[in-house]
């Protein structure tokens, strides 16, 4: 469910269950399979912001730097010229891919530190418990 689902009457997506951490302490289990099912989903978001997920827009693929405007573009003119250095390399849309870019490599950490734990608390599992 999604924020504007729950604006419409739906259940708070972010809603905490009150009885988490209720009964004797042994209800609450961290299994390497629940971690690596959120890092599949985390991992599913993260294809789809790269343009791997058959969506047609909102990924960094069409937010290549080759694509501003220039000179030849809009004109050689001093104004045109004046014009085409703002819009240039320095524009709006390539600051916004630069920071695009920057969260995408933060998320690609967080989805890669999610998988790395699943096999970490597996490790331990199997080191404490055995291979059983």
């Amino acid at each position: 469910m999604t924020q504007k689902d729950a604006m419409e009457g739906g259940p708070d997506p972010l809603a905490v269950d009150k009885h988490l951490f209720d009964g004797d302490g042994d209800a609450r289990e961290n299994s390497p399979q629940a971690i690596r099912a959120v890092a599949q989903e985390l991992r599913i978001s993260f294809e789809a912001m790269l343009g791997n997920g058959g969506r047609p827009n909102g990924n960094i693929n069409q937010m290549s730097t080759g694509n501003e405007l220039g000179a030849a573009q809009i004109g050689q003119w001093n104004d045109a010229l004046a014009l085409a250095a703002t819009v240039g390399s320095n524009n709006a849309g390539a600051k916004f891919a630069e920071v695009y870019q920057k969260f995408i490599d933060a998320y690609q950490s967080v989805v890669e530190a999610v998988e790395l734990s699943a096999e970490n608390l597996d490790r331990a599992r199997k080191g404490n418990e055995g291979d059983a």
